[in-house]
């Protein structure tokens, strides 16, 4: 897909975001929303409108890698509202951590982050720090130990979030960089195939492991399969009623409340999203709007498929390979969680997004110029 047919759907989709504001009933709640998927698709047109050279792309690359992971894994240990009694006894550890202001709103009350969209957001982004740590090709020594320590740093947070979406999104994500660069190994094909499978047995038993954890009862009944599905019935019937439009930017606990006021007391007294990426779009965007956003999405995929198998620069073909793990990981993740298109969390997205469309034109502006 050329980058201008590209630009004409980021534009579309801001415009068509526009629209969705014929559904909204609640300024208050629309306008961050509105403005951060009005941001998100600046963002992504900037980073991908004009040709970036190969060390600009660099210089993302560890931005994102090193800076943003490195910056979101420590605000974390502030800002979190932790989860208590789901998975793992940490109780001991979250009384541990500092106690930082607790300046969120959540649905009218005062918390802290949660912890799902912390664990997106480090799923997203481990993939790629997990390629700078590999990039033996174009990435100094120093370079990648402190990536290292960022994702360790990363892993460790992502961890201490207990959320399960992230923790499949972030091992099937880092899994893809770790079978291509075991690939690339010069090792005998024997001892690589002994590696590929220890690999894929690792990451069975450990999806299994969480997901069995699916099954069994929580103390929130929106944290079980149970509850999920609920949402998800409930999601679908508001897409059939607002199919065009959504239900607006933000709008989407008020919908459910005024539309659903049964699931307060069945799932939870405040659920802030449909849990679930493409249900979420489809209300805060419309069909249209999700639609156009899709057709981007497809256009860095198959950019980064193209850097990776064209691209004679094998470290570009590592970041290429990086930000494919890191958009499965979201959208892994994004099947039974999400974050909205517009919430602070989605950030990094945008920014993965827009790098993955820049190096996807690398292979492109390469045959042309020869």
């Amino acid at each position: 897909m050329a980058p201008g047919v590209t630009g004409k759907l980021l534009a579309a989709c801001a415009l068509w975001a526009g629209v969705t504001v014929l559904a909204v009933r609640e300024w208050q709640a629309a306008a961050p929303k509105l403005f951060g998927v009005l941001l998100g698709l600046a963002l992504v047109n900037a980073i991908a409108a004009e040709p970036l050279s190969v060390r600009r792309i660099r210089v993302f690359w560890l931005g994102l890698a090193i800076a943003a992971t490195g910056l979101i894994a420590l605000s974390a240990l502030f800002l979190t509202e932790w989860p208590q009694r789901k998975l793992l006894p940490l109780d001991n550890l979250y009384l541990a951590l500092p106690a930082g202001p607790r300046v969120v709103d959540h649905g009218g009350r005062t918390g802290g982050i949660g912890p799902n969209q912390i664990g997106g957001a480090l799923a997203l982004l481990t993939p790629l720090g997990l390629a700078l740590t590999l990039d033996r090709f174009g990435s100094g020594r120093r370079v990648r130990a402190l990536a290292a320590v960022v994702l360790v740093l990363a892993l460790g947070v992502l961890l201490v979030t207990q959320s399960r979406s992230a923790y499949v999104g972030a091992l099937v994500g880092m899994a893809l960089v770790g079978w291509w660069r075991l690939r690339q190994c010069t090792w005998p094909l024997s001892r690589r195939r002994v590696a590929e499978v220890a690999l894929a047995v690792a990451l069975a038993g450990l999806l299994a492991a969480t997901v069995f954890t699916w099954l069994a009862p929580l103390d929130s009944t929106t944290d079980t399969l149970t509850g999920r599905i609920e949402i998800w019935t409930a999601s679908v019937i508001l897409i059939g009623n607002h199919l065009y439009t959504g239900v607006g930017p933000g709008q989407f606990p008020l919908a459910m409340d005024r539309s659903f006021p049964e699931l307060g007391a069945s799932v939870a007294p405040h659920i802030p999203h449909a849990h679930n990426f493409v249900l979420q779009a489809l209300l805060d965007l419309g069909l249209p709007g999700t639609v156009f956003l899709s057709f981007v999405i497809a256009a860095a995929v198959r950019g980064l498929i193209a850097t990776m198998r064209r691209a004679a620069d094998r470290s570009l073909q590592l970041l290429a390979v990086g930000l494919t793990g890191s958009l499965l990981a979201f959208f892994v993740y994004g099947l039974t969680d999400t974050i909205a298109p517009g919430a602070r969390g989605g950030l990094p997205f945008w920014l993965v997004l827009g790098l993955a469309l820049a190096c996807g034109r690398l292979p492109q502006r390469g045959r042309t110029a020869q």
